[in-house]
């Protein structure tokens, strides 16, 4: 990752539609701008054993950090 490029880290917060568990995901970006995360799309994973995608917009809740 180019620090100088990807300042931000995008942190989500989703609930798994299968048990109801929380699953996390992360991106590197440019953009402090939350709505760049909402339109990606991650792919989950929960412990339950579901997997499936879900749109950053989804999720339960979002945060954004500098990443030095």
């Amino acid at each position: 990752m180019n620090r100088d490029s990807e300042p931000y880290v995008h942190v989500l917060l989703f609930q798994c539609p299968s048990c109801g568990d929380p699953m996390t995901s992360a991106i590197a970006t440019g953009e402090r701008n939350p709505e760049e995360a909402d339109a990606h799309s991650f792919a989950l994973h929960c412990k339950c054993g579901w997997t499936g995608t879900q749109l950053g917009l989804l999720a339960k809740r979002h945060w954004v950090d500098t990443w030095n």
